[in-house]
């Protein structure tokens, strides 16, 4: 789950020669009130499905360090981890490797459940539902992001809003931007998602998330794609809150392996109490 820092910028202007029923087309703005040339016929879901494939899998086990910087901290925060997440089961482990005070630190997600181990008080508690959005480890990600307690595929409607060819640069070309619109039952918290996704490979490069209020909250960025067995896989992503001036999370992904059988027994509350594996 890395990779990061390509930031679209701005539509720098309306393209020439365009057709007139292009041009209305184009005069549609996206919710964060960006306009983008219109993509006809795509299937905004079929875009949201590719990108969960490229950036999941069907399982996936990850090690990365995450780098908090904030400016109530003397020195940027580091966390190392391990993940495992299985898409299929609904399940994710996670494992917090560095610094020596967390090490052994363990997250266990079934379903809607999540649970967390302290091993320096040797407890495991259960994680409400009403915790899924406090901070991860004091970072700006939250329990939600790591674990993906919440679906974007199946809690969201998806919208095609265009294409934004200002995100076309070296090594990277232009994106879809999708609009993911909650559920009326769904037990989210963004009013809204804004995604941008590059069109070939669909690798993610930007996500905004809005409150109800059409507010925008938080800006995640992907950048250091490499590739991971045949996918466009970011290796860095960056979470910046935007009401925190100066707050800002970066996860580095030092490894990632796709689509790998995982042993029942590490998805399983016993497990959170073993050692580092």
């Amino acid at each position: 789950m890395e990779t990061w820092l390509r930031s679209p910028s701005a539509w720098s202007g309306w393209p020439k020669g365009v057709a007139l029923g292009a041009l209305v087309g184009l005069l549609a703005t996206a919710s964060s009130g960006e306009p983008f040339e219109p993509a006809p016929d795509v299937d905004a879901r079929a875009v949201a499905e590719r990108v969960e494939d490229v950036f999941r899998g069907q399982t996936s086990a990850l090690e990365a360090t995450m780098t908090v910087v904030s400016p109530r901290l003397p020195a940027p925060r580091r966390v190392r981890f391990r993940s495992f997440d299985d898409r299929p089961g609904d399940r994710a482990f996670i494992r917090i490797l560095e610094p020596a005070k967390d090490e052994g630190m363990s997250f266990l997600k079934i379903d809607r459940n999540l649970w967390n181990y302290i091993p320096r008080v040797e407890r495991t508690m259960r994680i409400p539902p009403s915790m899924m959005l406090q901070s991860w480890m004091g970072s700006d990600f939250t329990n939600d992001d790591l674990v993906r307690e919440s679906s974007q595929l199946d809690d969201y409607d998806h919208v095609m809003l265009g294409i934004d060819r200002s995100t076309a640069s070296e090594g990277v070309g232009a994106s879809y931007v999708i609009e993911y619109q909650p559920h009326e039952d769904a037990a989210v918290v963004w009013g809204k998602i804004v995604s941008w996704i590059e069109m070939e490979r669909a690798t993610p490069l930007r996500q905004e998330f809005y409150d109800e209020a059409g507010t925008k909250l938080r800006v995640m960025e992907f950048g250091d794609i490499r590739d991971v067995q045949g996918r466009a896989y970011p290796h860095a992503w960056s979470m910046r809150p935007l009401e925190k001036p100066g707050h800002e999370t970066r996860i580095d992904v030092s490894s990632i392996r796709f689509d790998e059988t995982f042993d029942d027994d590490l998805f399983t509350k016993r497990n959170l109490r073993r050692g580092v594996r």
